[in-house]
């Protein structure tokens, strides 16, 4: 734990408040300088607004994909083991590999997503060429893979609530939009507090997509802090740089956990 956590985490922090190059054996230190650059960099807000966009829309979807579809394989039907083990395969397969897939998938001329679309007599496009769908399309591909995170999480919940509030509910002639948002919902929330606070800090990592499908590109239309942590440390060779960026993001996802925890009243 010293040696692979304790040790990383505090050097970097030293490196955050230096000057140091991966080409350079020495060090300068610097104090708050490299914060100081982020705060008047051009390139950081766009790229935490883009952060915080592919978030909230990877994880809302993965969410509520996943809340229908362990809603629909809680029930008891021929087949519906096989279903819940279809269902969890995307999330066996490596990030990488889900990510060429995809993009061989969104190819703009032998692509299969515009090749569907064209079936249906739609326009397709060059997906990840494209400054206004690049980012959507790599949310889709998130989404594609994680959901299944979500649903195993919740499809658990849902498996070891007790069945006595629910027989009561309709014996006192509940509907069912009633029993699911007065009795299901209350009751599965350390299930949906564990499957999104899981998934937000993993996504605020999201780096594998990025990197095979558009590398930030087009501009830097799909870039996220994670790879812009990527492009200072092993691009421009500035480590200093890079460990401050990486310090902020931390500071980031604390604060967006403790405001969840607190929003759910996890404290």
């Amino acid at each position: 734990m010293v040696f692979f956590s304790v040790y990383p985490l505090v050097y970097s922090l030293y490196l955050s408040f230096t000057h140091s190059s991966l080409s350079l054996p020495t060090t300068e230190f610097v104090g708050l300088k490299n914060y100081a650059d982020l705060v008047v960099d051009p390139s950081f807000g766009p790229v935490l607004a883009q952060t915080l966009e592919f978030v909230g829309a990877a994880v809302g979807l993965e969410f509520c994909i996943g809340l229908l579809l362990a809603l629909v394989l809680n029930q008891e039907f021929r087949g519906v083991r096989a279903f819940r083990f279809i269902c969890m395969l995307p999330m066996m397969m490596m990030p990488v590999v889900v990510a060429l897939m995809w993009r061989f998938m969104y190819h703009g001329d032998i692509g299969l997503v515009n090749f569907l679309l064209n079936l249906v007599e739609l326009p397709g496009t060059v997906w990840l060429g494209n400054q206004t769908t690049a980012m959507m399309a790599i949310i889709l591909t998130d989404v594609w893979q994680w959901t299944a995170f979500c649903f195993l999480v919740l499809l658990a919940g849902l498996q070891s609530l007790p069945m006595e509030p629910f027989e009561a509910a309709r014996v006192d002639g509940a509907s069912r939009w009633a029993i699911f948002t007065r009795v299901t919902l209350p009751m599965l929330k350390p299930a949906i507090v564990v499957a999104l606070l899981f998934r937000i800090m993993d996504a605020f990592k999201v780096f594998d997509f990025i990197f095979v499908m558009t590398g930030g590109g087009p501009g830097q239309s799909t870039y996220t802090m994670s790879f812009l942590i990527f492009r200072w440390a092993f691009y421009f060779g500035d480590t200093g740089m890079a460990s401050a960026l990486s310090y902020v993001l931390l500071i980031i996802v604390s604060v967006v956990f403790m405001l969840f925890a607190r929003l759910t009243r996890l404290e």
